[in-house]
């Protein structure tokens, strides 16, 4: 085959192959749904954890690409010393996905740690089990835990599939995104709850006040 008809045929195939995805976003198109109320409106208390805002740099809030967020400390008499911090990022293109902890904390010094690594299951408000992952972090001599799950509103059937498939990486989550999303993190230092007891405690505390805010069209997911 000549140079010529080589290229015309790669072009050929690319054309098709844009076509073709384009089509497939056109025919599976979806909303992309707000928030119910502004996250501000979490309350300060859950359950016996009482909270305080903490102010964001706006160059944080420009990176995190977000349309509204909150950070928050959280604490308990019940569990004294187990400070809570909670990060809630919602983004209406689902940016915020490219943000997860296995990309934003090896970036400044912090090495996972398979061990303390796991999925934990919080009870919602209807007793259902939400699944969520226990990260573990390590940095010289401070060890953090760190509690992650998240939201994608308005998904489509297609994306939804996707999403699901062994081969499908984090970074693709972005991408193949077309609703909105949320992303939940809480963070605890890991010698102050070695077991995890605080964070469980304080992540369903928070989930009974933050899915009333939520779509009722969503998708929930764990794996970062």
């Amino acid at each position: 085959m000549s140079p010529l008809r080589r290229l015309i045929l790669c072009l050929s195939l690319l054309i098709s192959g844009v076509a073709t995805q384009a089509g497939l976003e056109h025919a599976n198109r979806t909303e992309r749904p707000d928030l119910k109320s502004p996250l501000d409106k979490i309350p300060f208390d859950l359950a016996d954890w009482s909270g305080k805002d903490e102010p964001i740099d706006p160059e944080i809030r420009v990176r995190a690409q977000t349309d509204d967020c909150l950070n928050r400390i959280y604490e308990s008499p019940r569990f004294p010393g187990r400070r809570m911090a909670l990060w809630i990022n919602y983004s209406k293109h689902g940016l915020n996905l490219r943000h997860s902890p296995e990309v934003c904390l090896p970036s400044n010094g912090w090495t996972k740690l398979e061990a303390e690594t796991k999925v934990v299951e919080v009870l919602s408000n209807s007793g259902r089990g939400v699944k969520m992952t226990r990260l573990g972090y390590a940095r010289e001599d401070r060890v953090q835990q760190i509690g992650f799950l998240y939201y994608i509103f308005g998904e489509g059937a297609l994306e939804h599939w996707v999403r699901q498939l062994p081969i499908t990486s984090r970074s693709s989550h972005g991408r193949t995104t077309r609703g909105s999303g949320l992303t939940v993190e809480v963070f605890c230092p890991g010698e102050a709850d070695p077991d995890g007891s605080a964070l469980l405690d304080f992540a369903q505390a928070l989930l009974a006040k933050l899915e009333p805010s939520l779509p009722e069209n969503r998708a929930e997911y764990y794996i970062p």
